[in-house]
């Protein structure tokens, strides 16, 4: 069977939205749910263009 991987941009491109502002204990929670559902990857931007 193929293994399907999901790779999620939420952090980067869903903070790219208009009057979207995720706090830290947002992305913390982000973070955290999409490790429980397995998520291999998560990608979280650039640090210096959004901390």
């Amino acid at each position: 069977m193929t293994k399907i991987e999901i790779y999620d941009t939420t952090l980067r491109d869903g903070a790219q939205s208009e009057d979207i502002s995720f706090s830290m204990e947002d992305k913390s929670q982000i973070v955290e749910r999409l490790d429980r559902m397995g998520v291999d990857y998560i990608e979280a931007g650039w640090p210096g263009a959004n901390p």
